[in-house]
């Protein structure tokens, strides 16, 4: 397949989130979030040429309000893509050890994890980032009801290499690791049962079998497609045990395998692993909440209705003529 210019898929209807009816001073646009009041800190994003500061935290709320279960955005790179999944992601998620206060070491902060967990303590942390955004402001009810309330999963492609079969497999693979291990790290063993230390175990077990066999080149890549799979089903188990509570997903460079394959003697091979594995995350997954991937091109996707993503909303940047 041709890489292209982005595009709309034949699957989803480009989506204009408009203003918000009550608040005429906010604008709910993929690419520009802003509103009555500037914020100098924490999320405030200054522009690479004006220096003014905008306030993007409003995504959050747009994200929520898409009719669609599974959101795609399309745009250039260095439109922000990146920035606004890691304010959802930070809203959104439930806290766990990685937002506890990190051990000041010769005043620079400790890169260790924590060992412990207080709920009350990480919460309050994250609550402050927030404190003098928009979304705080101006949002208070949607901002309590939805603060800190579902598990965010994280998938991050931007790094694959394009040169073969194996390093495409080690790129996915690393990225599904990379999850796994934010997850085994996330909670204390006395705060799990029996069975949730269990799921623990297993997919600790998987990743590192993983991570021992990456770069050996005995390694049977044939099975990368099962091993990915296997990986994000053993994080999803164990997620919703711990959490009792569905879960959001970003896909960060949905279209990088995609793009990396393109044209490749083993374009068909990996679109077909690369397929299953987000049929596995978004369709009849009664476990999901919400979506989004993020990517620089929109990619026909012909396997939409295999994929539970027939119903996907796609966004793309306008221009205002």
């Amino acid at each position: 397949m041709t890489v292209s210019e982005p595009r709309q898929s034949a699957a989803a209807d480009p989506v204009v989130i408009g203003r918000d009816k009550d608040s005429p001073t906010v604008d709910y646009s993929q690419t520009k979030i802003s509103g009555s009041m500037a914020y100098t800190g924490g999320f405030g994003h200054t522009t690479r040429h004006s220096g003014a500061t905008v306030d993007r935290t409003l995504v959050c709320k747009a994200f929520m309000d898409t009719e669609a279960k599974v959101v795609r955005v399309c745009s250039p790179d260095g439109f922000g893509k990146c920035f606004a999944t890691s304010i959802i992601k930070k809203f959104f998620s439930v806290v766990t050890r990685h937002d506890m206060p990190r051990e000041s070491i010769s005043g620079y902060n400790s890169n260790e994890i924590p060992s412990t967990l207080d709920p009350e303590v990480a919460r309050a942390g994250r609550a402050k980032i927030f404190e003098s955004t928009v979304l705080r402001q101006e949002l208070p009810v949607f901002f309590d009801e939805h603060f800190c309330r579902h598990p965010v999963l994280l998938i991050d492609f931007r790094y694959m290499h394009n040169v073969n079969f194996v390093l495409m497999c080690r790129g996915m693979t690393y990225s599904l690791m990379k999850l796994a291990s934010f997850w085994t790290e996330a909670y204390t063993q006395d705060q799990l049962d029996s069975a949730q230390k269990e799921a623990l175990a297993s997919m600790t077990e998987l990743r590192t079998e993983l991570n021992e066999n990456l770069y050996n080149p005995r390694f049977d890549f044939d099975n990368c497609g099962d091993n990915l799979r296997a990986l994000f089903a053993l994080v999803s188990d164990f997620v919703f045990s711990v959490s009792k509570q569905r879960y959001i997903v970003i896909v960060r460079g949905y279209d990088r395998p995609l793009c990396v394959s393109a044209g490749k003697p083993f374009e068909d091979k990996a679109r077909k692993i690369y397929m299953a594995l987000l049929s596995q995350i978004f369709k009849n997954n009664d476990r999901l909440f919400k979506g989004i991937l993020t990517g620089v091109y929109a990619f026909p996707l012909d396997e939409a209705v295999d994929l539970g993503l027939n119903r996907m909303s796609t966004i793309m940047p306008t221009v205002n003529g």
